[in-house]
């Protein structure tokens, strides 16, 4: 990832005079790795759709009170995502619920190498899972994103010492669950 883009504060602060092709920028520019936050922690793409929507329409009611810090603007969109996504699991805990997929699976023959795909991403997925937050975290910005050590350090407001030393852990503990 190349380092913060000149042109988004100057964006940010055409969208906080309500300027809508620059909301619709920020909009564009981010929804992707948004999604893609949220998909990989829900696994359900309306649902990933859904909370992608409630980061933005929050960034729409709090960009006037947004203040730059230093900061990528996109740091400030993931912690509101990880904000929407606590609340997603509390309302998800006070009413359980059962996918369709896990209840009417479709018994469609596939080809091997399909299946044999699709059971090591459910075994990466299950060994992701058992990381703590943080590291998943650190692990999607890393890998799934592609922003440099110091990027994530920014975003996560860390040290890069700290990003490192998380990151390793979490591949370490990654390999140990997948070695079983």
């Amino acid at each position: 990832m190349p380092p913060i883009d000149p042109v988004e504060p100057i964006l940010i602060r055409r969208a906080q005079q309500g300027e809508a092709e620059a909301l619709s920028e920020l909009y564009q520019r981010h929804t992707p790795a948004i999604f893609r936050y949220f998909f990989f922690r829900v696994n359900d793409q309306a649902l990933a759709e859904d909370l992608t929507g409630e980061v933005f329409m929050h960034m729409l009611e709090a960009l006037p009170r947004y203040i730059e810090r230093g900061v990528p603007f996109a740091a400030w969109l993931f912690r509101i995502a990880h904000a929407r996504l606590v609340d997603h699991h509390r309302r998800a805990a006070h009413r359980p619920t059962e996918s369709l997929a896990e209840t009417h699976p479709d018994h469609a023959p596939s080809p091997e190498d399909q299946a044999h795909s699709l059971a090591e991403a459910r075994r990466l997925k299950r060994a992701i899972a058992l990381l703590t937050e943080e590291q998943q975290t650190v692990i999607q910005l890393r890998f799934v994103e592609g922003y440099s050590l110091e990027e994530t350090a920014r975003m996560m407001e860390k040290t890069t010492g700290a990003i490192k030393a998380m990151q390793h852990r979490a591949l370490n503990r990654l390999a140990r669950q997948l070695d079983k």
